[in-house]
């Protein structure tokens, strides 16, 4: 039996990110999402991650200038969202919640939280900059037998600072 596999989705912005920025990627995220037909409470995670990434671009990196990529994979479902910087510092790689009442040091533990495994990578050339990278998968909805319930549990990250 000869199985067709479709071509994965892709799609590349490049922007100085500013103070609206997380809502203009959020939107056109979610309407690539929809647009690949890729689950809401994935595009949600995946609209979640990139725009935690780009906050970091603005506090991190001189210049707030990035670069988003966005790939999906139709045959197994799973987003992978690369947000590339120029900034020379690298993030940590084992996020931790560090002051619960601090403003910010929360973005990176939001990525981990909402994505099936995440990781940094340095340019092959040697160069500065950095793609902090991570893949969303589609949620696996098992239910007990005779559970009408449609409900999921996920793990809760608590954020105090107001949504943008």
């Amino acid at each position: 039996m000869n199985k067709q596999t479709e071509q994965p989705h892709v799609y590349t912005l490049r922007l100085t990110v500013g103070t609206h920025s997380a809502r203009h990627v959020r939107r056109i995220v979610h309407r690539l999402c929809a647009d690949w037909s890729v689950p809401p409470d994935t595009a949600d995670d995946l609209a979640l991650g990139v725009t935690e990434l780009l906050s970091n671009v603005v506090r991190h990196v001189p210049g707030a200038r990035a670069e988003v990529h966005l790939r999906h994979a139709p045959d197994d479902g799973h987003v992978r969202a690369e947000v590339t910087d120029d900034g020379p510092q690298l993030p940590q790689t084992a996020p931790a919640l560090a002051d619960p009442c601090a403003e910010g040091g929360r973005g990176l533990a939001i990525v981990a939280a909402v994505a099936a495994k995440w990781g940094v990578q340095r340019p092959e050339a040697g160069g500065e900059g950095k793609t902090v990278w991570f893949e969303c998968r589609p949620r696996a909805v098992t239910e007990p037998s005779g559970c009408q319930s449609t409900a999921q549990v996920r793990p809760a990250v608590s954020v105090d600072s107001p949504a943008t």
